[in-house]
């Protein structure tokens, strides 16, 4: 061990996982919130899941091998506390109880499959970070993997959610379900028709409130944070320059526009989008754009945070 990581144990700290039907997220932070540590691996723990029902070997392989290698960090910087959640992926599979077993026995960690309502939560209290403060209410829009959550809250210090709808389509199980590797009008029509219909009744909720004009739209995920860069034109896709940064809507319609009529090839090329992205990425921006003109707000704010902030505030 280097002289460095010595110092590391010294000190206790805490930490929070996220794994989604894309990534693994690591979140260690100091007993004073403040951050020491960020991992993200692509392990695409949803491949193929919208067709068979259940995790692949390989796609299970991966998401271990992550939180092996998370334990070994977690050690390093001692981390004494911490919470491991799982999100729509292991909500939706037939193996998610085998999964998750063989999780704590290779690596050690307790891995908690969360409800919607709790995933709403945490990403709510976690969004809430890069809200600006002149507004009634919130939208937090949070666009993963194999679904899609959006909240509508009070904007104060305890927030309260108002309404709030997980539909179960997201970047990964949309694609392999819509065909939508490449931009299809057809099927991406679908997409959206579906996304709509899944939305409807949380839209009929929310006309109870005197939401127009007086509610934030905070979206996270990489979707939003990579669109930010883009339309900030940033040397690259640079999640923590991104993060609170506001957006008009119109600029992401006409970036949105032309980026649905690129290449596979041109999308893996995008210091914006990359090869891991790429596949998935026409369905991302179907299912945002769908939602975020739903919600008729005319900015939008990218936010890296979320849940695993929440979950730090928490443990602490």
């Amino acid at each position: 061990m280097s002289g460095n990581e010595a110092v590391k144990e010294e000190k206790q700290a805490i930490a929070a996982m996220d794994l989604g039907s894309n990534s693994n997220r690591l979140l260690i932070a100091d007993l004073n919130g403040v951050p020491l540590f960020r991992d993200v691996r692509h392990v695409a723990l949803g491949e193929k899941l919208a067709e068979q029902g259940y995790f692949t070997e390989r796609s299970m392989e991966r998401a271990i091998c992550s939180f092996m290698d998370f334990q070994e960090m977690m050690k390093v910087y001692n981390v004494k506390r911490y919470r491991a959640i799982a999100t729509a992926a292991c909500r939706m599979s037939k193996n998610t109880e085998a999964f998750v077993a063989e999780v704590k026995k290779m690596s050690g960690v307790e891995l908690e499959v969360i409800s919607e309502f709790e995933e709403a939560r945490l990403t709510l209290l976690g969004a809430r970070l890069n809200a600006p403060k002149d507004k009634k209410y919130l939208f937090v829009y949070d666009l993963g993997g194999g679904s899609t959550e959006i909240t509508l809250a009070t904007n104060e210090d305890s927030p309260k959610i108002l309404a709030t709808v997980s539909v179960p389509l997201g970047a990964r199980n949309a694609t392999e379900m819509f065909s939508l590797q490449e931009y299809k009008a057809d099927k991406a029509k679908v997409l959206e028709d579906k996304v709509r219909a899944y939305a409807a009744e949380f839209m009929e909720q929310i006309k109870a409130y005197d939401y127009q004009g007086n509610t934030a739209l905070i979206a996270t995920s990489s979707t939003p944070l990579r669109l930010t860069s883009w339309i900030n034109k940033m040397p690259q896709y640079d999640k923590f320059a991104a993060d609170g940064l506001t957006v008009e809507v119109k600029d992401l319609d006409e970036l949105i526009a032309k980026v649905l009529h690129y290449s596979f090839k041109k999308r893996a090329a995008s210091v914006y989008v990359g090869p891991n992205r790429a596949g998935i990425f026409i369905a991302a921006l179907v299912i945002f754009r769908t939602i975020y003109q739903m919600l008729n707000c005319d900015k939008l704010t990218a936010s890296l945070k979320g849940a695993q902030e929440a979950i730090i505030a928490e443990l602490l």
